[in-house]
């Protein structure tokens, strides 16, 4: 999919190299990606993103996302790296994803139960009428939801 595509819909984007650019992946983990990949470098609870980009590029990656403030001097002046410079990486990342997956939440609808007691008898009930209706429905214990598509 084709950089700026991926990269709509992101505001305050500031970017060095060309944007013109075929991506095969996008990835937030750094052992995941490649040639032909974008890392997107997020700050995590227990690792900072940011700290792996040299790693990223001696694998191969060609396009780094990098939250606004980071500093880049040791790899701005890398032949054939675009750099993506974004307010906040963990949204861009977010926004990037449903744009380089078509945007997969539009394609089904999601129904959420939440609360102290009754979940499990609410979600059942809920699959039987669904289903009932010809719906089909999937329940997802590790989110305690239905996805009904």
């Amino acid at each position: 999919m084709e950089l700026k595509s991926i990269l709509q819909g992101i505001d305050g984007i500031k970017a060095k190299g060309n944007i013109d650019l075929d991506v095969k992946e996008i990835s937030n983990d750094s052992r995941k990606v490649g040639n032909g990949s974008m890392f997107i470098a997020v700050k995590g609870f227990e690792t900072d993103g940011h700290k792996y980009i040299k790693d990223v590029i001696e694998k191969g990656t060609k396009i780094i996302m990098v939250e606004e403030g980071t500093d880049i001097k040791d790899i701005l002046g890398i032949d054939d790296l675009t750099i993506i410079m974004v307010p906040d990486t963990r949204k861009a990342l977010a926004i990037c994803s449903c744009n380089f997956y078509d945007n997969p939440s539009k394609k089904f609808t999601l129904i959420g139960v939440t609360g102290t007691k009754g979940k499990t008898t609410t979600t059942f009930m809920m699959k039987h009428m669904l289903e009932k209706q010809g719906k089909k429905v999937r329940i997802n214990w590790n989110y305690c939801g239905i996805y009904k598509w």
